[in-house]
């Protein structure tokens, strides 16, 4: 089994290596054909004992988890695709509703992209590169490589270069990032705005840096796997 997913194949790892944070979101199905799929969220895991999930909205209140039947649960991590399998060893009701899988032997997982992104939910400002007029933004996801916002309005024309700027406060670190942005999609956002991907273009050394260890600060203090 290798832990090793830098080169972007389909692996075995331990589920450790996933560094797995609370509250994300998984899918769980019963190992029968036609099965429906219900949404968790992770809560923790204790290394060769067990994985806890609790519950996702209404409909998987519903779920009825059946004790000793092996269960398929999927996920992303923000960079990594993975699933694995484990029996259902009993259901919580206190001191909040959850499950207790079996703790896997092994993880099969794939690496779909090279920079990990976290969901954040950050103040910044982006106009048009060159130009003066900046629009109040939210950064929703954010990675070394670039980021996701919501904006009230369309930016303008796919491929298009944007001054993005935002605080990144860590640590005893506080600095303000200022970004050139290349528009890559816009779609329609939940409360009518628009959901803006962006790659960053010509990084700095010195943001790059800033933003690889606020990103891993991010994914350090949020995964959760206790060591037996």
């Amino acid at each position: 089994m290798s832990d090793d997913l830098n080169g972007g194949e389909l692996l075995e790892v331990s589920l450790k290596t996933l560094r797995l944070r609370p509250g994300l979101f998984l899918n769980i199905q019963r190992m029968h054909e036609g099965a429906p799929v219900h949404e968790v969220q992770f809560v923790a895991a204790i290394e060769g004992k067990g994985v806890m999930l609790t519950p996702s909205g209404t409909d998987s209140l519903k779920t009825e988890i059946s004790i000793g039947e092996e269960y398929l649960i999927q996920g992303f991590t923000g960079q990594t695709d993975f699933s694995f399998t484990a029996p259902a060893l009993n259901v919580f009701k206190a001191p909040f509703a959850h499950v207790l899988f079996a703790y896997p032997d092994a993880a099969t997982a794939k690496k779909v992209r090279k920079s990990m992104r976290m969901k954040t939910a950050l103040p910044a400002t982006i106009s048009p590169s060159g130009q003066n007029n900046p629009l109040e933004v939210s950064i929703i996801d954010l990675s070394v490589a670039g980021a996701m916002v919501v904006s009230p309005r369309s930016l303008g024309v796919i491929g298009g270069l944007f001054d993005l700027a935002f605080p990144i406060n860590f640590d005893d670190v506080h600095a303000n990032v200022n970004i050139v942005a290349k528009l890559r999609h816009s779609n329609h956002s939940d409360n009518g705005g628009r959901k803006i991907g962006l790659s960053f273009e010509n990084l700095s050394f010195d943001n790059k840096l800033l933003l690889t260890s606020f990103v891993g600060k991010i994914t350090e203090e949020n995964s959760f796997v206790i060591e037996p």
